[in-house]
């Protein structure tokens, strides 16, 4: 038997996820002498562990697409309120300077007077 620990350092949840294929465990009588095996039964042996080790790595890539479409969906809500945050900020910032420029023209005509 086996155990698997994990330890997570940070404070926000992380998802662990792994396949074990074991394979099936041979018997004293299971266990066939090369005179029994024949070339058909190897070449099916040899397919159906190149279809798990197909279907593991399908398994993998669709998790990780998942993780690598949910980083990219975050980064653009990010992006798309940083630059919101940056248009507002730069029309207050344009109001403000002509709100300023007309009060320092206002006051040098007052003055002229």
């Amino acid at each position: 038997m086996y155990k698997f620990c994990f330890h997570n350092p940070h404070s926000a949840p992380e998802t662990v996820s792994f396949h074990i294929h074991i394979g099936h465990i041979p018997t004293e009588h299971d266990l066939a002498k090369d005179e029994h095996l024949d070339p058909i039964n190897v070449k099916i042996a040899e397919l159906r562990e190149a279809l798990e080790s197909v279907t593991a790595e399908q398994k993998y890539l669709k998790a990780r697409d998942t993780r690598h479409r949910h980083t990219n969906e975050s980064t653009r809500k990010r992006v798309i309120g940083y630059t919101v945050g940056e248009y507002i900020l730069l029309t207050l910032v344009s109001a403000l300077q002509v709100i300023y420029i007309r009060q320092l023209f206002s006051k040098s005509v007052a003055y002229n007077r």
